[in-house]
């Protein structure tokens, strides 16, 4: 279908073509921008070299922001309009503390969700958008929240799960709903059109956040297969049919699904050349791939592909560049051309952390995040809590005297490193049966087994697998001889066949003796943080040692990357070392306020720390300041007979944990509440005053893009980018923007 009946006004519309030359960012790019496709080559003759960003010229206008999407529609029935919003959780009990993300500059009645959502609501109803999808609904108060939706001609479709809900959202009298799934993070819905019986997959994603890109890339993955299973159950439907009349009606159903369009839209939580964005622009995403930003994570056990072809980034076709093109995750002056980011904040890390040294080593772990989620997964560590570890610490203590010895730590560390190559060892397993045919079903007989070894030695990419094979064999020179006197040995059943079963126990063994090395290594390290100058080697660890241990995995898996922005706090001596990062703005604005509760000036009593909770959090009982006051008390009440009272140093503790959680703003609002003026430093001319985001996309297949909408007006942007006006703020509901868009049928 021709753009043409697409109403451009040229007074109010920027057009832009592509290739053009983009802000090119001051600092060098993470990620690797030649491995990094650009999704708009689908458009355009590729030509041999499907890397280049170079996207011939194509024309898509970006709509000027505020407008209503159908007013650039002449030709309703052959376009749709979506928009798609991360909208923050309504104000509630879950979100209580949504107030403290605003600056201190917003009245206190903006921040409460009447004022919320009455932007949300005028913003939702005058774009007038076909379809919008929500990110971060409320399951409780979903109804009330979003009634004007109903009121207005809008279905819904709400996610029966998770705290943070998907909703999507589309016109009654445009749309149909045929059918729905709720997956992890993900919401599918496809939807028919009233007028043509054309059919519209959506795919509305909140996705994992964190250092989860293997998460993001199954989510993604999981919600693309989904749309294939409806197609293939109808194809399924198709073969069952007798009847000529049912036959047709079956044949029509197919067709509609197979040409069906595909929007995947949502916050995506990450942002550069991730796997997601590689399976969606190239089509699938290999075992061996890496995100540049987690080298080491592996990503995938076996390849993840999809059928629909090409994805494009929306936001990419209008802008002219992608989120691989510069350093996306860094503010960046915002010039003509250059691609709105979608998620702005303050940058206050620089407020209240001193920098981290180029030098600091290794993470603290010494495990890396891939042996650490390994080791999680195999003491079944889900929320780290004193259950679990004590758990954890049961099953690792074999012989049951109370301490954990070095045989101990390399049985686990074996159990470790076959559960994070499972996917590995289960894909070598099922290639070493694979090509003996029908015969094989039970087992291989001692020539088939011999020959897939000398196979395997024979390979280059083998000969590792085939060192550790005879390693755990015991095989000395992999010759013929050797491999057939040991097959008894690996015959564990002594039926003549070797089945899946026994050879997985070989692969096991094989994969320890291949990382015998590091997993020894592994072995020191983890004893070696216990150890003092004078001391020899320890060879137990005490069950208090062993779970610092246990936790330090826990700060590499959740916050164990390198930058002042980030930290983890779990034992005392992290706090010590997260307070020695405090900036002196920051021990100045905290020192301020333990002076006004304080009565002395050196203590601060249950009831003087009480009133600065009631104070910033409205009432005892909740949020974080709270937990970790109470757990301080608790245990000073245990060691003394008199009331306990916190210290300066106690207090500086609190508000280190706060900050190991990512609540800076927490922080900052909490002071700010008290009086202490955090960011009268933070002025408009700050090089890093935002921190700036790409989270938020619609990419799109088997339609054509004919309008990408802007988020912000000019006043709007210069709000934001000269007067310092950071999301969310007393005209914008979010510290995300909405992004909008208008296609049509191909």
């Amino acid at each position: 279908m021709s753009s043409s009946l697409l109403l451009l006004s040229t007074s109010n519309v920027t057009a832009f073509s592509l290739p053009r030359q983009l802000h090119k960012p001051t600092k060098q790019c993470r990620q690797d921008s030649t491995s990094c496709y650009s999704s708009t080559l689908p458009l355009a003759d590729r030509g041999d070299d499907l890397r280049s960003n170079d996207a011939a010229t194509t024309t898509v206008p970006i709509l000027p922001a505020r407008e209503p999407l159908s007013s650039f529609i002449e030709d309703d029935e052959d376009h749709i309009s979506l928009m798609s919003w991360n909208i923050l959780l309504p104000n509630g009990v879950d979100n209580w503390w949504c107030i403290k993300q605003y600056s201190s500059n917003v009245a206190m009645d903006k921040r409460k969700w009447e004022h919320r959502q009455s932007l949300i609501k005028e913003r939702l109803l005058h774009s007038a958008a076909d379809i919008v999808c929500i990110q971060e609904a409320d399951g409780d108060t979903f109804d009330a929240d979003f009634a004007f939706m109903k009121d207005n001609g809008y279905d819904h479709v709400l996610h029966k799960k998770f705290r943070f809900r998907c909703a999507t959202f589309f016109l009654k009298d445009k749309f149909m709903l045929d059918r729905e799934a709720h997956k992890d993070r993900t919401l599918v819905t496809s939807l028919k059109s009233t007028a043509t019986d054309r059919v519209l997959h959506i795919v509305n994603c909140h996705l994992s956040g964190g250092a989860a890109p293997e998460r993001r890339l199954r989510q993604v993955h999981d919600g693309l297969q989904q749309i294939q299973k409806y197609t293939n159950a109808l194809e399924l439907d198709l073969t069952k049919q007798i009847k000529f009349k049912i036959i047709a009606n079956a044949e029509k159903a197919l067709d509609e699904y197979k040409s069906a369009g595909i929007v995947v839209a949502g916050d995506f939580n990450s942002d550069g050349n991730t796997a997601v964005r590689k399976l969606l622009v190239e089509g699938g995403v290999e075992p061996e791939w890496r995100e540049p930003q987690y080298p080491k994570l592996v990503l995938t056990s076996k390849e993840r592909t999809h059928s629909f072809g090409s994805f494009v980034d929306a936001a990419e076709l209008a802008y002219g560049g992608n989120v691989c093109d510069g350093d996306y995750s860094e503010a960046i002056p915002l010039v003509d051309g250059t691609r709105p980011a979608t998620y702005v904040v303050p940058n206050l890390a620089s407020l209240l952390f001193l920098p981290v040294a180029e030098q600091q080593g290794p993470p603290r772990t010494q495990f890396g995040t891939q042996i650490a989620r390994g080791m999680a997964e195999t003491l079944n560590l889900n929320d780290w809590c004193a259950q679990e570890l004590d758990r954890a610490f049961d099953l690792v203590d074999l012989d049951g005297n109370g301490s954990i010895d070095d045989e101990e730590i390399l049985s686990l560390l074996e159990d470790v490193y076959v559960s994070t190559f499972g996917g590995q060892i289960e894909q070598e397993r099922n290639n070493f049966f694979k090509g003996f045919g029908k015969g094989s079903s039970d087992g291989l007989t001692k020539d088939q087994f011999v020959a897939r070894l000398q196979a395997l030695q024979q390979d280059v990419e083998g000969e590792r697998k085939a060192f550790g094979l005879a390693r755990g064999l015991g095989l000395q020179k992999l010759s013929t001889t050797e491999m057939e006197g040991i097959f008894e040995r690996i015959d564990l059943d002594g039926n003549g066949l070797l089945d899946e079963d026994e050879f997985q126990q070989l692969l096991e063994t094989a994969y320890v003796a291949i990382y015998g090395g590091e997993i020894e290594k592994k072995r020191v390290e983890f004893f070696k943080a216990f150890k003092k100058d004078d001391e020899h080697d320890i060879r137990e660890l005490t069950k208090e040692q062993f779970t610092e241990r246990l936790l330090a995995l826990h700060q590499e898996l959740d916050g164990g990357r390198k930058g002042s922005e980030l930290a983890e706090v779990r034992t005392e001596a992290d706090v010590r070392k997260m307070i020695e990062r405090f900036t002196p703005l920051l021990r100045h604005s905290l020192d301020e306020v333990f002076s006004q509760f304080s009565g002395n000036d050196e203590t601060l009593t249950e009831e003087e720390v009480n009133r600065f909770l009631v104070k910033t959090n409205g009432e005892l009982g909740r949020g974080g300041t709270f937990r970790h006051v109470a757990a301080i008390l608790e245990k000073k009440n245990e060691l003394q007979d008199t009331p306990a009272e916190l210290t300066r140093e106690d207090w500086y503790g609190i508000f280190a944990r706060e900050l190991s959680e990512g609540k800076w703003w927490q922080v900052v609002f909490d002071l700010e509440v008290c009086g202490s003026s955090v960011r009268a430093s933070h002025t408009s001319s700050s090089g890093d005053q935002f921190y700036q985001g790409w989270l938020d996309y619609i990419y799109f297949a088997k339609m054509s893009c004919v309008g990408v909408q802007d988020a912000l007006t000019d006043a709007e942007r210069s709000k934001v980018y000269s007067d310092g006006d950071a999301l969310p703020n007393e005209w914008h509901p979010s510290d995300h923007l909405p992004v909008s868009a208008i296609f049509s049928w191909e």
